[in-house]
C-alpha cells in the first residue's frame, strides 16, 4: 500500500481536530502510513503528527509576515514528507498554499476537500478571502472532494469523474431518557441564526412552557444573545453555556428531544450525525449536506424559513405529535446505524478511492 499525507489549517481549537482524527482513522487502513501537517495538533495512534510553529499576531504587518513564514517553513516540511507516489488531502487546509505546491512538484495526487459556504454566513472580508483560497486550491488540486453530494451541487460544482464524496462516521452513542428540553449547538453567528431561534423559542415557550432551551456553543454574537435572553426575560427556560469540550457536550445532549440547527450554510455537520445518533432528530434548515441526510418528517423536520415566526410554528408542529416525534427520533438513530459507522465510512472510502 502508498502512504497518505494530510494537510490541516493551524489549528486555534480542539474542534477541528476531532473531525481531522475521525477522517484519519477513516483513512488509515487503506494506507501503509499516514501524516498529518498541521501545527498545535495532539499526538495520535493513527498517524505521524508534523507540527509546524505557527504564532498568531493581533498586529497586522506581523501577522502577515507570520503567515509569510508559516508558508515558507511548511513548503520546506511538505518537500521532506511527501514523496512521488503518495496521496495527498486538503483536509479544512485552505491556507495550505505552499503545501499544494509541493505536492505539484512531487506529482502527488491530490485531494481537496470543501465544506459548506461560510461566505453565506456573513459578508466580512475574512469570509469572502476564505471562499476564494477555497476555489482557488480546489481548482488546484486533482479531485474535489466533500462530505455530501449537496455540498458541491450548491457550490455550483458538478458530479463528476474528479469528485468524490467521502463522510465520517459516528460512535455509537447513548440515549438516555428524554426530558423537556431542545437544544442548540452552534457557532454563535449570524448564519447560525442564533437570533431568531431565540425569538422563535420565546414565542413557542408560551404555547409549550414545560420545555426549555440550551444554547451551547461560543462565538461573536455571545454578548448579543445574552442580552437578547435578558430582554425576553427567558432566563429561566434559555440556558447559555457558552463553549464546552467535545466530551462535555455528551452531558447535555442525550436529554434532549430535538436538535434545532437553522443554518445558511452547512457541510455535514458532526452535531446532528451525534445528535441522531443519541435519537435527537434535527429541525434544521435544507442546506448543503443535510440535504443528503435529511428527510422531513422521516429521520428529521426540514425548516423551510429560519425567521423567528417560521421557527416558533415549526416547533409547535413537532411537538403537537408526541408519538410521531418518537417514530422520527427512532428513524433518526437507525439512520446512523444503517450509512454512518466507523465500517460504513471505511466501506466508502474504499469505494470512492477505487481500492
Amino acid at each position: 500500500m502508498a502512504d497518505c499525507v494530510v494537510f490541516m489549517n493551524p489549528v486555534p481549537s480542539k474542534a477541528p481536530q476531532i473531525s481531522a482524527f475521525k477522517f484519519l482513522k477513516v483513512i488509515n487502513h487503506s494506507f501503509s502510513k499516514a501524516t498529518i501537517v498541521s501545527s498545535s495538533l495532539d499526538e495520535t495512534q493513527d498517524a505521524c503528527v508534523v507540527n509546524v510553529k505557527y504564532k498568531k499576531q493581533s498586529n497586522k504587518i506581523l501577522r502577515v509576515l507570520n503567515f509569510l513564514w508559516f508558508q515558507t517553513k511548511v513548503f520546506f516540511k511538505s518537500m521532506s514528507v511527501l514523496k512521488k507516489g503518495d496521496t495527498a488531502f486538503f483536509w479544512i487546509g485552505d491556507k495550505m498554499f505552499s503545501s499544494m505546491l509541493a505536492c505539484k512538484l512531487k506529482r502527488v495526487k491530490t485531494h481537496f476537500f470543501l465544506y459548506g459556504d461560510t461566505s453565506l454566513e456573513n459578508a466580512s472580508k475574512k469570509a469572502r478571502n476564505t471562499k476564494k483560497s477555497q476555489d482557488f486550491l480546489a481548482k488546484k488540486a486533482d479531485f474535489i472532494c466533500a462530505e455530501s453530494k449537496s455540498v458541491l451541487l450548491d457550490r455550483g460544482i458538478d458530479i463528476s469523474d474528479n469528485t468524490k464524496i467521502i463522510h465520517l462516521y459516528v460512535d455509537d452513542l447513548d440515549s438516555s431518557i428524554k426530558e423537556n428540553k431542545i437544544g442548540m449547538l452552534c457557532r454563535l453567528a449570524h448564519g447560525k441564526c442564533v437570533l431568531e431561534s431565540i425569538e422563535g423559542f420565546c414565542e413557542f415557550h408560551k404555547s409549550y412552557p414545560q420545555y426549555t432551551l440550551d444554547i451551547v456553543g461560543d462565538g461573536l454574537l455571545y454578548d448579543e444573545c445574552k442580552e437578547l435572553i435578558k430582554k425576553q426575560n427567558a432566563q429561566d427556560f434559555i440556558k447559555l453555556y457558552g463553549w464546552v469540550l467535545h466530551d462535555e457536550l455528551f452531558e447535555f445532549m442525550p436529554e434532549w428531544k430535538l436538535l434545532l440547527f437553522p443554518t445558511k450554510t452547512e457541510g455535514m455537520p458532526n452535531s446532528v450525525l451525534e445528535s441522531m445518533s443519541m435519537s435527537v432528530p434535527a429541525l434544521c434548515s435544507h442546506v448543503g449536506g443535510l440535504k443528503d441526510l435529511i428527510t422531513d418528517k422521516e429521520n428529521g423536520y426540514v425548516l423551510k424559513e429560519e425567521s423567528p415566526d417560521r421557527i416558533c410554528e415549526s416547533l409547535c408542529e413537532v411537538f403537537s405529535d408526541e408519538e410521531e416525534l418518537k417514530r422520527v427520533s427512532k428513524n433518526a438513530k437507525a439512520t446512523i446505524n444503517e450509512r454512518f459507522t466507523l465500517e460504513k465510512a471505511r466501506e466508502n472510502f474504499k469505494s470512492q478511492m477505487g481500492f
